[in-house]
């Protein structure tokens, strides 16, 4: 079976995570979530007390990035990205309001990029896979067999992230999503944008079931040709 790559890049909030995993369940493939990844870097960095900007220009930083990817398992499948550290699933904790304010500018740094990239790239080899976050089809798999970039106005994505994050106003998710989209589409490492050749879908007036059928519709197509 030949490797197959689909990539959904967007902002948060945008629908591409949902989407990703119902169409990972629905056609059997690999889901991919590239979030999870940084996530769990963050969370490594905070509870390690290390800051980033102490190590910018240290290859003591890229080794500490190395060894803590080197310490988790991980697990995809069409149900997901599992992320197993120290024998149990991860996940629910990068979900945490600290991650979620630093996130951004952790993997906005060069060196955490490159080793990400690197980590999935070695992941997905030789699989067909769904891959989902803010530069799959731009920068990490520019290569890929079908690209998508999915987009939604700032009070729906505000709306629909509020109900991810615990203990979080509508207003303050609104103010965060502001700052992290100002911080992804500027940053100079793999800034936020839409991939050469991706069909762009905005998701504001669309049901999570039209979206799927949309992106399921195309997919369909590429698998045939």
């Amino acid at each position: 079976m030949r490797e197959f790559i689909i990539t959904i890049d967007g902002p948060a909030g945008s629908g591409k995570t949902t989407v990703a995993k119902a169409l990972a369940k629905k056609l059997n493939l690999d889901l991919l979530e590239s979030g999870a990844f940084y996530r769990y870097l963050t969370l490594r960095l905070l509870q390690s007390d290390i800051m980033d900007s102490q190590f910018s220009s240290d290859e003591i930083f890229r080794k500490k990035i190395e060894e803590f990817l080197s310490e988790i398992e991980i697990k995809i499948s069409p149900e997901g990205t599992v992320l197993i550290y120290q024998g149990r699933p991860i996940n629910n904790e990068l979900r945490s309001k600290e991650v979620e304010e630093k996130v951004s500018e952790i993997s906005s740094h060069p060196v955490v990029r490159e080793e990400v990239n690197k980590f999935m790239r070695r992941l997905i080899e030789g699989k067909r896979v769904i891959t989902e976050g803010r530069d799959m089809g731009s920068c990490v798999f520019p290569q890929a067999d079908l690209k998508f970039f999915l987009t939604a106005d700032l009070e729906e994505r505000a709306r629909r992230r509020a109900k991810d994050v615990i203990d979080r106003g509508l207003e303050e998710v609104k103010k965060n999503l502001l700052e992290r989209d100002k911080r992804d589409s500027e940053r100079e490492i793999a800034p936020l944008k839409v991939p050469e050749s991706a069909i762009v879908i905005d998701t504001t007036n669309l049901n999570f079931d039209q979206v799927v059928e949309r992106l399921e519709m195309f997919i369909k197509r590429a698998y045939e040709r």
